[in-house]
């Protein structure tokens, strides 16, 4: 996208998959709140190893050694400042890529599940070149390998090439130009010609103090008060950025009971919801400085399980302004917009909608130091609500896409030897502590020859009395064996808490050490 965004004359079409465009409020500041485990722990503590790692292609003239030492001697981690522009100032804004520039035709691949779904369909939109949608069902990982609807997407890559490099009309561009799959039980692919979808419609749902969704203006004020619970969210699946084939949401009724709630009445028909939810809440803040607003939108069964559509998220101080932030005052009313990231989802008639509104979405992003304390304003004067994009059928057929599946014969992923990858939940029912685990124990095929083992493992834990004690621990070791370098073992270690950070990187050389470093913040 950045490349593109250069607009350099050779550039013919590009396929951008999984992006960020502005990685502030793409990944590490979703909503102006810190990003947790995703951001500072898998992918931070997984880069340092990385950035330590000789070059694997070593030529015989030793190019590749002075490489290893230059890149070493003036090496930062990528995570080192993060911490130090909690703002949207000049140095998330420099990175910002400006799409509006690319100019050439654009095949974007996102996934409802990935980090950056909100981030993918607003790419689409702005794009004024020829261009594409796809939108799946998936996490942040290879499609062609997921257990849930695979997709080979190379093939469909290579029919847009051959089409805008090579002239080859193999009706790619005839096609409707927009494919999303259609969650939910009974969803499914779709095509549609446009997004957002022309034909949706807003239907908006108002908040009441007895915690329904009505869809008319509550007659009787009211407000419901409710404390934060810190480890709220461990329900709602990982941001997995290691592309690890796991982390879809699990059943959302632990965290709805540690939240307010506000369900309707059962369905009388379908609804399928696709575009980007807002919830408009009345909030004022009782207790503590600051505050994390989050809001689910779920879908609720007959049985009563509870299933994750979307999410939003807004820190309570960045509510005009992710630039300059304001303090909020204790006990004055504020009207808060949190944007539901986009989604498509299709809730059977009979089944019921849910907001779930609660302070805390950990580990995707970390709690407040203090659990502060809210009200939440419902009726006539203070409509708190949310709006959601409802699209009717088509009024007139538009056939399925036939997805192109992987030829099960092929490996797919021929450089990876064996796999084990992890995902635990960890409650200390003593002291109230809840820990997220997460990694992966691979070995690896390496371009040049031999074999490189892989042991990288993030745990983020927090206690619901102790909010502010909240961290992350890493570690990473790699062991690799290279033609001219020998025994290569790398290492690093992070322990990350929401204003600190001790970084640790080692390496050794046969056995004998190499380089060793130590960053504090």
């Amino acid at each position: 996208l950045e490349t593109a965004s250069e607009r350099p004359p050779h550039l013919k079409a590009i396929v951008p998959i999984f992006a960020a465009v502005d990685v502030y409020h793409d990944f590490l500041y979703p909503g102006g709140c810190t990003n947790c485990l995703s951001g500072f722990g898998t992918w931070g503590t997984f880069m340092v190893a990385m950035n330590l790692m000789p070059p694997g292609y070593q030529d015989a003239q030793g190019r590749w050694y002075q490489v290893w030492k230059k890149r070493l001697e003036g090496m930062q981690p990528h995570a080192l400042p993060w911490q130090d522009h909690p703002t949207y100032d000049h140095y998330w804004q420099s990175k910002a890529i400006p799409i509006e520039k690319i100019g050439v035709p654009t095949f974007v691949i996102g996934a409802w599940r990935d980090i950056f779904p909100e981030t993918m369909v607003r790419l689409y939109e702005k794009i004024s070149a020829p261009k594409k949608l796809v939108m799946g069902p998936w996490t942040h990982s290879p499609v062609d390998i997921y257990p849930f609807e695979p997709w080979d997407h190379l093939y469909e890559m290579k029919r847009w090439w051959d089409y805008w490099l090579k002239g080859e009309k193999n009706a790619i561009v005839d096609e409707p130009p927009v494919t999303i799959y259609v969650q939910g039980p009974s969803g499914g692919w779709k095509y549609e010609h446009e997004w957002p979808i022309a034909r949706t419609e807003e239907q908006t749902l108002f908040l009441s103090s007895v915690n329904t969704l009505f869809d008319k203006t509550p007659d009787v004020e009211g407000q419901n008060t409710y404390q934060a619970v810190p480890t709220v969210g461990v329900m709602a699946g990982l941001w997995d950025p290691l592309s690890l084939c796991l982390g879809l949401p699990l059943d959302q009724g632990p965290d709805d009971l540690n939240s307010l709630t506000y369900t309707t009445e059962p369905l009388t028909d379908d609804m399928e919801i696709t575009g980007s939810p807002e919830a408009v809440i009345y909030v004022s803040l009782e207790e503590g400085e600051e505050v994390h607003l989050v809001a689910k939108l779920n879908h609720v069964a007959p049985d009563g399980r509870s299933s994750l559509i979307t999410t939003g998220c807004l820190k309570g101080s960045h509510h005009r302004s992710q630039e300059k932030p304001e303090p909020l005052q204790p006990g004055q009313v504020y009207e808060f917009h949190i944007l539901l990231w986009a989604t498509s989802y299709l809730v059977p008639k009979g089944h019921r909608l849910k907001l779930s509104v609660s302070c805390s979405d950990f580990p995707r992003i970390w709690p407040t130091d203090t659990n502060p304390k809210i009200s939440l304003y419902c009726g006539a004067t203070r409509t708190s609500s949310i709006r959601i994009p409802v699209v009717p059928p088509p009024g007139e057929p538009v056939s399925r896409p036939e997805m192109s599946r992987p030829d099960p014969t092929i490996n797919r992923a021929p450089s990876i030897m064996d796999a084990v990858p992890v995902w635990k939940m960890e409650q200390d029912l003593v002291t109230g502590t809840v820990a997220v685990v997460t990694g992966v124990k691979q070995q690896l095929r390496i371009p040049s020859g031999g074999m490189a083992e892989v042991n990288h493992r993030v745990k983020a834990s927090v206690a619901n009395s102790r909010p502010d004690g909240a961290k992350i621990e890493g570690s990473t070791e790699v062991r690799l064996e290279l033609p001219a370098a020998g025994l290569v073992e790398v290492q690093a270690k992070t322990l990350i808490t929401h204003k600190r950070m001790l970084l640790d990187g080692k390496i050794t050389v046969d056995g004998r050490l190499f380089f060793e470093k130590q960053w504090r913040k």
